[in-house]
């Protein structure tokens, strides 16, 4: 449910329901990065080109480089490669994909330290609404596993042009990756922004995440998205709202306390051209 680019579910399948095959170039703007409600404490805006190929027969390969426009800081942070297949029924749509992530060893964002993440989702047309739901693996040090569940409902107006999507999300998990950002990449307790795992990193003080495996609740999400179509050029914004639960609890040299969460928001724009 959340990948690299924030996109509802029933957005990615209705982008990608084609009888034809399709080339796609595009390009995107997030003000601040997010993963299942939590985020670094410095801001991590992305500026996003990517490349994708969609087969009419629901296969597709997708790459994208996350460029960091943070002033001082500017570098390719994440570079993305994407396959997956969707199948599209009347009313039912299910799908799988993987992505490897590649991040910048200077890269501060909470999900650096996970370099795969395996996808699969299925969701249902109730006319009213749609419920999607998904289990995903993430592999970072350890493994993993995430559920995600979304109430969408999309609006049409100028001739099918204007898409107006307000959607909401719970996410659970467990924390396996979080615990690897805080031992190696928090600024606070590991080897700090601009170490991550390459070269000489190695953590100023020895931290941890109790019962980082506990499978729980992490977020509650709220978004509204607006696409507009002109030919093959179509526009993108996005807001989504973020309500983090269940704090983890951290250990340290000096003590242990417990993570301050926030409600956190960000908005997102892009332009995509389709071939």
């Amino acid at each position: 449910m959340h990948e690299i680019h924030a996109q509802s579910k029933k957005s990615h399948i209705q982008d990608s329901t084609s009888d034809k095959s399709e080339l796609r170039i595009g390009i995107l703007y997030n003000s601040d990065y997010y993963f299942m409600g939590r985020s670094d404490s410095a801001k991590a805006p992305y500026l996003s080109p990517s490349l994708g190929y969609y087969h009419k027969s629901g296969f597709s390969i997708r790459s994208a480089l996350s460029y960091l426009t943070t002033p001082g800081e500017g570098r390719v942070d994440l570079t993305t490669f994407s396959g997956g297949y969707d199948y599209y029924g009347s009313q039912f749509a299910a799908g799988i994909s993987i992505s490897q992530y590649f991040f910048n060893d200077l890269s501060y964002v909470v999900q650096a330290e996970m370099s795969t993440f395996i996808n699969v989702h299925g969701g249902y047309d109730f006319s009213a609404f749609m419920i999607f739901a998904d289990v995903s693996l993430g592999f970072s040090e350890g493994t993993d596993v995430f559920f995600g569940a979304e109430i969408t409902r999309t609006f049409y107006a100028i001739r099918n042009k204007l898409r107006i999507t307000p959607a909401v999300y719970l996410n659970a998990g467990s924390q396996q990756y979080y615990n690897e950002y805080y031992t190696m990449r928090n600024e606070q307790t590991g080897a700090g922004k601009g170490k991550g795992m390459g070269g000489a990193s190695q953590p100023i003080q020895n931290s941890q995440i109790l019962e980082s495996e506990k499978f729980q609740i992490l977020d509650y999400e709220a978004d509204v998205q607006i696409s507009y179509k002109m030919g093959k050029i179509r526009l993108y914004a996005a807001t989504t709202w973020t309500f983090p639960k269940n704090p983890s609890t951290i250990v340290t040299d000096q003590g242990t306390y417990e993570e301050e969460l926030k409600n956190g928001f960000y908005w997102t724009s892009g332009i995509r051209l389709t071939f």
